[in-house]
C-alpha cells in the first residue's frame, strides 16, 4: 500500500503543478492584454493631441488670412496652398509671402523691406539743421576743407 500513496501522492502533486501553469499562463495573458490595452491608449491620445494640434493651427491659419488679404489681395486664390504651408510650420506672413513669391505674384512693391532705424539712444528724432551755418567748431575735417576751397575760388582768401 505504501506505493499507491506515493502514487495518489504524486498525482495530487501534478494537479497543483498544472493548476499553477494555469494561473501563470491566466496571468501573462492577462499582462499581454493590459500591455496591448496601454499601447492603444497612448497611441489614441498621441493621434487626438495631434489632430488637436493642427485643428489649433487651422484655426489660427483662418484668423490672420484676412490681416494678409488686407495686404496682400492677390492671395486668396492660394490660400489652400498657403494654409498648407502655416500648417507645416512656417508663419502666416512667411508663408504668404513664400506662395506668392513663387507664383510670381508679389509685387515690387511688397518686395521693399521697411528697416527701422536701429541707431541706439534718445526716443527722439535728431533733425538736421537746415538753413543755418555751422559754426566751424561743430564742422567735421571735411566740411572745413570744403569751405576753404569755396573761399578760395571766390577769391575770398589766396595762397601764396
Amino acid at each position: 500500500m505504501p506505493e499507491d500513496l506515493d502514487l495518489e501522492q504524486l498525482d495530487t502533486e501534478i494537479e497543483k503543478e498544472n493548476k499553477v501553469e494555469t494561473r501563470i499562463k491566466d496571468l501573462s495573458g492577462k499582462v499581454k492584454t493590459i500591455a496591448e490595452e496601454r499601447d492603444t491608449e497612448k497611441r489614441l491620445r498621441a493621434e487626438d493631441k495631434a489632430k488637436a494640434e493642427g485643428l489649433q493651427k487651422e484655426v489660427e491659419f483662418l484668423n490672420s488670412f484676412g490681416d494678409q488679404l488686407s495686404k496682400h489681395p492677390e492671395a486668396s486664390p492660394f490660400k489652400d496652398k498657403i494654409k498648407e504651408k502655416v500648417l507645416k510650420g512656417y508663419s502666416i506672413e512667411d508663408a504668404t509671402i513664400s506662395t506668392l513669391a513663387s507664383e510670381g505674384k508679389l509685387t515690387a512693391s511688397q518686395k521693399e523691406i521697411h528697416i527701422d532705424n536701429v541707431a541706439g539712444g534718445s526716443a527722439a528724432v535728431n533733425q538736421p539743421i537746415t538753413g543755418g551755418r555751422k559754426e566751424v567748431s561743430q564742422m567735421n575735417r571735411e566740411e572745413k576743407r570744403n569751405l576753404l576751397l569755396e573761399a578760395e575760388q571766390r577769391g575770398d582768401i589766396q595762397l601764396n
